[in-house]
């Protein structure tokens, strides 16, 4: 698994703009890729339940809820969440699926401001390999840093 800020409208003025970089606004891109010698079937929904993801500011504090975010993180809380339905998608040998995510529906993202932000999903990963063994780790995760001064164009 791998996750990416990438850059969304910049609504700044052009004065203000940079060609290099912009501010990120809480778009990430995130995939997720078949490593193994035989097909994968992975499990998809259409809700951010799928993640867990912890953004941090550059003080290292948890960034604050949105109020879409607080109502997610309580249902989450109290497993009163539920799937409604979901897509098996199935990944051939080196074969990946791609889903961008709106972090800034969630989180309280301020453009020019430093993040720390985490990825971690274990839901709809297969917890058995191809031959039934169990594998130890069932969880995908990823991290990414974003500076102050934005990201590159």
């Amino acid at each position: 698994m791998s996750a990416a800020p990438i850059l969304g409208p910049d609504r700044r003025p052009a004065s203000q703009r940079h060609d290099v970089y912009g501010p990120w606004a809480g778009l990430v891109d995130v995939k997720i890729r078949n490593v193994s010698g035989g097909v994968v079937r992975l499990e998809e929904t259409a809700i951010i339940s799928e993640f867990a993801i912890e953004v941090l500011d550059s003080a290292a504090a948890a960034a604050s809820r949105t109020e879409r975010g607080r109502r997610v993180e309580g249902a989450e809380a109290g497993k009163r969440s539920v799937v409604l339905s979901s897509t098996l998608v199935q990944l051939v040998p080196l074969q990946e699926t791609t889903r961008e995510v709106d972090l800034s529906n969630f989180f309280e993202i301020r453009p020019g401001q430093a993040y720390k932000v985490t990825f971690r999903r274990s839901r709809g990963i297969p917890k058995t390999d191809a031959d039934g063994k169990p594998l130890k780790e069932a969880e995908l995760s990823c991290s990414f840093d974003v500076p102050d001064y934005g990201i590159l164009r």
